[in-house]
């Protein structure tokens, strides 16, 4: 263990020795612990400890939640300083909370509540295959007992599991080895190995806690409890229920599903982060202008907790009903978003705001007058309220920007205005630019419009009511959820508003992943080619004619991507195929053209690879054995059960 972890190590049962000494339900006293450490931390400078010690909820989450689980979790990457500083960026955020609600989970199977016997529930079990009335009461039942469990108060003691999540895990891995795409989705597959899982998890908890003892159950209070225990654990892992459109449930907390959860939530890292979007307007810019500040390190938790100070949110679960939307929808509506933002349109977007204050003022110099004029007339509406005016008073373009940004733009110790406020506000006029040019087209898709509207469906019963919108320079009653980019869904578009999508759709967004990394692969590998620049500088920008042609080449490969789709699942191979347009290649090899004195140096641009080496034209031939980037692998779960430790977690 090296001299971070160690110190890591340390630092994390000293918070939690804080927190377990104080009885402090509201955690004040672990929170307190964690300033004391960061302030110890940043007179040492040591940037990356810093970096991991300024998130509070992942310092609370590993000292509170996993660390007391035992070795099985400590000794994961999770306690690796290096690995921590290096992930904290996108999508930390929604994983920590999925971390937080399996241990939830857990806390529910191991409850000290009432609950029938083993004898009873697997009874039950056994009738809900039934097609009849004696299989829908018994599959009603379990709808019910489940239900129970995530109901469950009372207190359970969790180091009863420590001793078997090594097993635990390793079940996972052999059982769930090929099935991996089909995590928590109701297919044959998948339920056929859940099943045996189910049965080993079982078999394995009733051996571990039960067989040992020559007491009856009925005899022992303590065996009584594990057997109760092992009947809520075969409930729970039961894909019957009273309800046809729910999931299947995953596997049981253990290094396997975490390592699923955060393998899986990355690969769909573009769409989440466009989502962040939607919640802060600042969420590219802040880290560009405060570098060295760590208020929004990671995309989704500046989006979790935006929702939690929007003065308009009141429910208390507020954040916690955020990430279980975006869970449960992440394998259809946000994969289908991510595949979006990851065209070489999209991209390229996303890639060309402002990377230093310099260029923020280059950027908003090229604005027209009318947006110069909104800036600054909010720039002496934000000082107005800064010297005690009334918050509400702020209106105008870009106004419900400074409404919902974590970005505390009120704080005294902000003295500078040019230096301080200035360049935020040009990169909220900046972002709104380039968000109505963008976002306007893509929730023209119908899926992606509808994953927009339901969320807006989510937030809106969580307003105060009666709250008080600005529109237009006018406050009135809404019952609608206002964005901040002001962008509303094309009224004759009809949103997709379901949850999930049939098998044949999943299939096809399946297949498409497959395809989309292969051209992102593709667009990559000629993005860094010599002969694709249109300068001979090695920060130059691609020729204007190689990237119109890679367009339209990606163009045509994403439509023929679809049409075979569509083929295989309807399985015909002939649907729609214009056999005219099957033609064999006959591109002439290029000769060497190069004088003497030529020299192109072919750069590979990968997470392994940062090599240069000298070629030649003919060497210039697309590498199909080249493996350099990793591929995403697509990873779809069930909708997770967050809930409790709002002070904590919320």
């Amino acid at each position: 263990m090296s001299s971070e972890e160690s110190a890591l190590s340390a630092i994390l049962e000293r918070i939690l020795q804080a927190h377990t000494s104080s009885d402090d339900l509201s955690y004040e006293s672990a929170k307190a612990k964690v300033a004391q450490e960061r302030r110890h931390i940043r007179l040492s400078k040591n940037s990356r400890m810093l970096k991991v010690l300024s998130y509070e909820r992942l310092m609370l989450v590993l000292a509170l939640v996993l660390l007391p689980l035992g070795r099985h979790f400590s000794e994961r990457r999770e306690f690796s300083v290096v690995w921590l500083g290096k992930s904290i960026g996108t999508v930390m955020g929604l994983y920590l909370r999925f971390i937080v609600s399996q241990v939830d989970t857990i806390k529910k199977l191991a409850s000290n509540d009432d609950f029938p016997d083993y004898k009873t529930v697997e009874s039950i079990l056994e009738q809900a295959d039934d097609d009849g009335s004696k299989g829908a009461e018994a599959r009603k039942q379990i709808g019910l007992w489940k239900t129970q469990i995530t109901n469950s108060q009372n207190t359970s003691d969790l180091t009863v599991f420590n001793d078997v999540f090594d097993q635990i895990d390793t079940y996972a891995q052999e059982v769930f080895k090929h099935v991996h795409t089909d995590i928590g989705e109701k297919t044959d597959a998948y339920l056929d190995a859940l099943s045996g899982y189910r049965h080993n998890i079982v078999k394995l908890l009733r051996t571990k806690w039960l067989e040992g003892s020559n007491d009856a159950i009925e005899d022992n209070n303590t065996m009584q409890q594990y057997d109760r225990m092992t009947a809520r654990v075969t409930v729970w892992l039961s894909p019957h229920d009273n309800t046809a459109t729910s999931n299947a449930p995953i596997p049981l907390l253990s290094a396997w599903l975490l390592d699923y959860a955060w393998s899986s939530l990355n690969t769909v890292k573009e769409g989440i982060i466009e989502v962040c979007r939607w919640f802060e307007p600042l969420l590219e810019y802040y880290p560009v202008v405060h570098g060295r500040s760590h208020e929004m390190d990671d995309k989704s938790e500046v989006m979790i907790n935006n929702l939690n100070h929007v003065v308009k949110i009141y429910a208390p679960d507020a954040d916690l009903q955020l990430c279980h939307f975006l869970w449960e929808r992440r394998n259809t509506l946000i994969f289908h978003l991510h595949n979006t933002m990851s065209t070489i349109s999209e991209k390229q977007a996303q890639q060309d705001r402002p990377k230093d204050i310099m260029q923020i003022d280059n950027a908003f110099d090229k604005l027209p007058g009318d947006e110069k004029q909104a800036f600054k007339k909010l720039i002496a509406l934000m000082k107005k309220v800064s010297k005690g005016g009334l918050r509400n008073s702020i209106q105008g373009s870009g106004a419900y920007a400074m409404h919902v940004t974590k970005w505390d733009w009120q704080n005294k110790a902000l003295k500078n205005p040019k230096r301080d406020i200035e360049p935020l506000v040009k990169a909220v006029f900046l972002e709104l630019s380039k968000v109505r040019n963008y976002r306007a087209v893509i929730l023209a898709d119908s899926i992606i419009a509808g994953l927009r509207k339901q969320l807006e469906d989510v937030l809106v019963p969580m307003m105060k009511p009666k709250f008080c919108d600005q529109v237009d320079d006018e406050f009135v009653t809404s019952e609608t959820w206002q964005w901040w980019d002001g962008i509303e869904i094309p009224k004759d578009l009809t949103p997709f508003m379901s949850a999930g999508m049939d098998k044949s759709k999943l299939q096809q967004i399946q297949l498409e992943q497959q395809d989309q990394d292969a051209i992102t692969e593709l667009v990559t590998y000629v993005e860094h080619m010599v002969c694709a620049r249109a300068t001979t500088a090695k920060d130059s920008a691609l020729n204007s004619e190689v990237v119109k042609t890679l367009n339209a080449l990606v163009y045509a490969l994403k439509a023929n991507s679809t049409r075979l789709h569509d083929c295989s699942v309807a399985g015909d191979p002939d649907l729609s195929c214009d056999f005219r347009a099957a033609v064999h290649p006959k591109i002439p090899k290029t000769k060497d053209e190069l004088d003497a004195n030529t020299t192109l140096e072919l750069q590979i641009s990968g997470p392994s690879s940062k090599r240069q080496r000298t070629s030649t034209n003919s060497e210039f031939q697309f590498p199909n054995a080249r493996k350099k980037r990793a591929r995403n692998t697509l990873a779809l779960s069930s909708a997770i059960s967050i809930s409790d430790g709002e002070d904590l977690f919320g």
